[in-house]
């Protein structure tokens, strides 16, 4: 394997978010996108997912730490966003074209032409116009909790450029509001996947869930509390 020279990761701004849904009923939201929302305040040590990158196996898909071996599981990714493990139900990608006009209509968002990036994904500006548009004007539906849920599918769950909502992301999402199908497996794909990359190539960007990556290490240390309810 080739020396590790530079990683780095996709980590979105949240403030703006955070002081937009400071409003709304966190009980109800976490009823319907279960703890994704707590994603948001974990305290991050971006050293600490660099580092892991030099334990990673690209041959056998797991991280070897001298003579264990470990790697994260789709149990281990559920509990941590206590998303109900419907087994039957895989998530399989949405045509683009038809989800983006639909994610459109679903949250309001006006003509698709102001908030779409030619085939890369929706602007995140354009999502928190929306959101202060609907505080200000006292629309609180359901259609704010379905704003914030995509934000997070898209910035945190699978984020790829800075402020950017890619077509992936909203393929996930739909797929969610529709059928309730688990990203969970979604998102352990693309974190395997960003860590062979980097690790074979000694080099790159991990766009995939780092706090989940990091949550999923930092509950294999001994701590006083369970971890997956300290954060």
């Amino acid at each position: 394997m080739p020396e590790i020279t530079k990683t780095n990761h996709t980590i979105n701004d949240l403030e703006k978010l955070w002081s937009i849904i400071g409003y709304f009923d966190d009980t109800l939201f976490e009823r319907r996108y279960e703890r994704i929302a707590q994603l948001m305040r974990l305290p991050l040590q971006a050293a600490a997912i660099k580092a892991l990158v030099t334990f990673v196996d690209p041959s056998y898909q797991c991280f070897s730490f001298g003579d264990i071996d470990m790697t994260p599981t789709l149990v281990e990714y559920e509990r941590i966003l206590d998303f109900p493990n419907n087994s039957h139900k895989i998530y399989l990608r949405r045509n683009f074209e038809a989800t983006a006009a639909e994610v459109v209509k679903l949250l309001g968002l006006g003509k698709i032409s102001q908030c779409r990036i030619a085939d890369v994904g929706f602007k995140w500006k354009v999502i928190e116009a929306r959101m202060k548009k609907n505080a200000e004007e006292g629309r609180l539906g359901d259609e704010r909790y379905r704003l914030v849920a995509f934000t997070i599918f898209g910035l945190v769950l699978f984020p790829s450029k800075i402020g950017v909502i890619n077509l992936e992301a909203t393929s996930v999402f739909i797929e969610y509001e529709h059928d309730r199908i688990n990203p969970f497996s979604a998102i352990l794909v693309e974190t395997m996947l960003s860590l062979n990359h980097c690790r074979m190539n000694g080099k790159g960007a991990m766009r995939c869930c780092v706090s989940m990556l990091y949550l999923w290490i930092i509950s294999h240390i001994e701590t006083p509390r369970d971890i997956f309810n300290n954060f």
